[in-house]
């Protein structure tokens, strides 16, 4: 009988999966805590002293008028949380398991970016959802200090991580004309051959 097991991406060891490349690196990150909110957003960041903004140890992300996604790296502000309705008009939902987290940075990061949406990836607004389609796939995006953490749904990060290996391998070719890189980087027609 024929293994169709072989016709899938094999699923990384998200603890220690990465890629580095001189100018370029990707790197999973473990949180402790993502939860999708829904309801009364402004009671339930004011709980949480916590802000739409930048990745960092705690933040929140916008995907609709009414929901976000909270994360929280050090498992801090998540004390006396009660999943489903509460009585502050919020529903939380823990999805800890379901995403897995992808920092990018590096010199190269903005280009590799590039590559897998059409976004602009240096403009910042809190009103603005999160949520963009990066190399076919819908995906959640923060800023960072260093450059961009991608939240990523559990089911689709082996085809992610399989985009961004082939993407990130355009870092590590030897230039074709021995001084810079061998040309400018692909645009967004031309990242069909790269995904």
């Amino acid at each position: 009988m024929l293994d169709r097991g072989l016709f899938w991406s094999p699923v990384p060891d998200w603890s220690r999966a990465t890629i580095r490349h001189d100018e370029l690196s990707i790197d999973t990150v473990a949180p402790q805590v993502a939860w999708l909110v829904s309801g009364n957003l402004a009671t339930f960041l004011d709980r949480r002293g916590v802000r739409f903004g930048d990745a960092g140890d705690r933040y929140a992300l916008r995907l609709a008028p009414d929901r976000l996604l909270f994360v929280s790296v050090d498992g801090a502000a998540t004390d006396g949380a009660t999943f489903g309705w509460s009585e502050d008009g919020c529903a939380i939902t823990d999805v800890s398991d379901g995403y897995v987290l992808l920092d990018i940075t590096g010199p190269a990061a903005l280009e590799l970016m590039r590559l897998g949406a059409l976004h602009d990836f240096e403009a910042k607004s809190d009103t603005a959802s999160a949520s963009i389609l990066f190399a076919g796939q819908r995906v959640i995006l923060a800023p960072t200090s260093q450059g961009w953490r991608l939240h990523v749904e559990r089911p689709n990060a082996a085809a992610i991580w399989q985009w961004l290996q082939r993407a990130a391998s355009e870092w590590a070719k030897p230039p074709a004309d021995g001084i810079g890189r061998s040309k400018s980087p692909p645009t967004h027609a031309e990242q069909q051959v790269v995904s």
